[in-house]
């Protein structure tokens, strides 16, 4: 109990020594530092202490009494069977009954003496489950989920017997499973239920506080170094700020420390100055942006034919852009990022993933910057601001998602989640944040970072436009035809064109020129009220957006996703109105109201281009909440998830565990059908069934920051207006689908909410993005 209560012990402690600590030692660099030592001595005694080495497990025997210690073989008299059961050396085995889905294959009864339960069940690739009851009551060690009874319309403790990934070529494995902690001696009476499983032999053995101790969990350790980790660099951080204002020396010992690590980058860094000449040079911008477009097609052509010397060229294009301009390395990432599943060819028989190059690669080039400053005849950008709070706060949620992942009980797995979709978006936090931070402009680098993501939206939307038309890799359920383009699932092709349709859409109706041309309400002269005149007058960025949000929607309603079109797409045009209106009455930014007809001429094409697949199964039975339909899965999941969350309330069952625990632990018989979902198709359970309560609260307050900041420049950047619609369409999506668990998802939902400088910005900084917006001109 101690092991799972640690966590709250841990920030209980963390509030106790915050609230009491003086505000001077808060301060304190030394007093930080040490605390610091002491957080990572403690998980360092901790991972000391940790063995290897399992106790032998004791053999089952044959039993008169099932006391403390005993460890008992099926063959024992003392397990009562009811008619139909099978023993032998092996276990025991069940019998087909005659209504196998309305009947048990078998019950028993025995009586057990001491405290812990255990019974050795054979897990394997064949679906069966258990009941089991204690004293009357459910054993208090296996879920219980309400609504789930017995044949005898009890609850029970339950647990499914589904796990393909232990079956071996001998069978069904077998594994002990406690069951149930009783709080005394005894005697206790047990009952247990089986349903299904002929021919496994489901039960194997029973062990009465009879079971070795398993080895100690490692995240303690990680939890503790984390904590010491991020008190270290409150202390770097105290300590860089208590530089006196007259600029004088830093003294003390923790300045000390530092003073080596100064003088070796700054040897490095003048040691790189001089090779400086031999391999940078100013690029131009109109040179860096056609260098960059070769590089980008010679990377999709060396994937597309698996050349990798044809990659890294690419590569080395994009990176030689990149370096004189940031905005192009990362603008390039973007729009590739629904390309992420195919890995790009870097060296022979070795490719790595998309995502992650981008991200190592374009923080590579941001330290070559540092180190090594670019000539350019222009002035250079402004150093960038500080990190601000939604950084601090996307930081510890991905420290919580990798201490969540050593408590995984596939560690493996949680830790490749965590290294590929949290680890990644950190990382990408850092690079937005250079990239946006190092331009002159800060709006019109945002602009072309708005633009490439939206030209890749268009391009993944274009081929499943023509997969449809051309009946190629499409999905073929339910009277349909449903493209997915280059995903695994029409689905995740929506959830990642609703984010991009609705800025595009944003851009479309709300952009403007340089000189407010959109403003003007129409009444230049001209065309005035033709649609050709109004295509003139409209600014570049509002043609762009209309003209790359057309496939995208188009493709979007092909998708045929119920949750991209009855939930993602009314809220995206819903917050668009809204925002839209916030834009259009701030002082200064008036718009014509042919926007709000354009939203219900947006929402009409959709409801007509989906009127002739009405018919068809995948509509006809959208409110059939039978058991065995899709919405009568999708409910029982949520009753196993919700049961999965409250039962794992601080650390989650771990990155990408979900679906270990829930085919294994927590489906529901109904719901047999589909046992492989790995998510919980809701954006709250999946936060907390994966990172517990703390991941679930630091999302939250995450978003909160992001959407206000989306919101106050929503006065003035049409951006803001379709990032908000784009959240909108996400959450709303997210409600019955997956929201931000994926490798592209998350990395969207980082630059979405991390666009704009949150409500605390400096005025200095406000002030350069009160400029014309949306077209400013490039390079940025």
């Amino acid at each position: 109990m101690i092991f799972g209560n640690l966590p709250y012990l841990v920030f209980l402690a963390c509030v106790r020594i915050i609230t009491t600590m003086p505000a001077r030692l808060a301060k304190s660099p030394r007093i930080l530092l040490s605390m610091a030592l002491l957080f990572v001595a403690a998980g360092a005694a901790w991972m000391v202490s940790l063995t290897d080495e399992a106790a032998p497990e004791a053999d089952a025997e044959i039993v008169d009494r099932l006391v403390s210690g005993a460890v008992a073989s099926m063959a024992s008299p003392v397990f009562e069977f009811e008619e139909g059961w099978h023993v032998s050396a092996q276990g025991a085995d069940t019998s087909e009954p005659d209504q196998p889905w309305l009947q048990p294959s078998g019950r028993l009864a025995f009586q057990y003496s001491g405290r812990e339960l255990a019974l050795r069940l054979a897990l394997g690739d064949y679906w069966s489950y258990i009941f089991v009851s204690v004293d009357g009551r459910p054993a208090n060690r296996l879920p219980v989920l309400r609504g789930n009874l017995d044949s005898q319309g009890r609850l029970g403790g339950y647990r499914p017997l589904l796990a393909p990934e232990k079956h071996t070529a001998e069978g069904p494995a077998s594994e002990w499973v406690v069951v149930h902690n009783a709080s005394g001696e005894g005697p206790h009476q047990v009952s247990v239920e089986v349903w299904r499983g002929w021919g496994q032999t489901v039960l194997r053995g029973a062990a009465v506080d009879g079971l070795p101790g398993g080895p100690r969990p490692i995240w303690p350790a990680v939890l503790l170094a984390l904590a010491g980790g991020w008190l270290a660099i409150a202390a770097f951080n105290a300590a860089a700020g208590s530089v006196s204002a007259g600029g004088q020396p830093r003294t003390g010992a923790l300045f000390d420390l530092l003073t080596p690590l100064d003088r070796l980058v700054s040897g490095v860094s003048r040691a790189v100055a001089r090779l400086r000449p031999v391999f940078l040079f100013f690029m131009p911008w109109p040179i860096a942006l056609g260098s960059a477009l070769a590089g980008a097609g010679m990377v999709g052509a060396g994937t597309l034919i698996g050349s990798w010397p044809l990659t890294d060229a690419g590569l080395l294009l994009l990176g030689l852009a990149g370096l004189q301009y940031p905005v192009v390395w990362t603008g390039a990432l973007l729009f590739g990022l629904p390309f992420y599943l195919h890995p790009l060819p870097i060296l022979p028989g070795r490719a790595l993933n998309l995502i992650e190059i981008g991200v190592y690669g374009g923080l590579a080039l941001v330290a070559a910057r540092r180190i090594a400053p670019v000539d350019a005849p222009r002035p250079r950008g402004k150093a960038p601001p500080p990190l601000d709070s939604r950084h601090r706060l996307f930081f510890v949620l991905v420290s919580v998602a990798l201490v969540a992942a050593f408590a995984a009980a596939e560690r493996a797995v949680a830790l490749r989640e965590w290294r590929t979709v949290f680890l990644s978006a950190a990382f990408f936090a850092l690079l937005l944040h250079e990239t946006l931070g190092s331009s002159e402009n800060r709006n019109s680098a945002r602009t072309a970072l708005a633009l490439a993501w939206l030209a890749g939206g268009a391009v993944v939307a274009a081929a499943g436009l023509f997969q449809y038309v051309t009946e190629q890799n499409i999905i073929q359920a339910e009277g349909v035809n449903r493209v997915r383009a280059f995903y695994g699932s029409p689905n995740n092709l929506g959830l990642y064109l609703e984010r991009t349709a609705a800025v595009a859409l944003a851009l479309a109706f709300f952009a403007r020129g340089s000189r407010g041309r959109a403003e003007n309400g129409g009444s230049s002269t001209g065309g005035r009220n033709s649609l050709y005149g109004a295509w003139k007058r409209a600014p570049a960025a509002a043609r762009g957006g209309f003209i790359l949000a057309v496939p995208q929607l188009m493709a979007l309603l092909l998708t045929f996703s119920k949750g991209a079109i009855f939930l993602g797409l009314p809220a995206m045009l819903l917050a668009l109105a809204v925002a839209g209106r916030r834009l259009r009455a701030a002082p200064g930014r008036r718009f014509s109201a042919r926007w709000g007809w354009g939203l219900a001429a947006v929402a009409a094409a959709m409801i007509l281009g989906l009127t002739p697949f009405l018919g068809t199964e995948r509509f006809r039975n959208l409110f059939d909440f039978q058991p065995e339909s899709t919405a009568g899965i999708r409910l029982s999941l949520w009753r196993s998830s919700v049961e999965m969350a409250l039962d794992h309330w601080w650390l989650g069952v771990g990155p990408d565990n979900f679906l270990y625990s829930y085919r294994s632990g927590y489906i529901l018989p109904s719901a047999w059908r589909d046992p492989s979902l790995n998510h919980p198709h809701n954006v709250i359970l999946d936060w907390w069934t994966r990172l517990g309560l703390p991941g679930l609260a630091l999302a939250t307050a995450w978003l909160v920051l992001g959407v206000r900041s989306l919101w106050r420049a929503a006065k003035r950047d049409a951006l803001a207006v379709g990032a908000l619609a784009a959240v909108a369409a996400a959450l709303g999506h997210g409600l019955i689908d997956a929201s931000y668990a994926l490798p592209d998802l998350l990395l969207v939902w980082v630059f979405l909410l991390h666009l704009f400088a949150p409500p605390t910005a400096c005025r200095a900084q406000e002030s350069l993005e009160e400029a014309p917006t949306a077209t400013s001109s490039l390079p940025p």
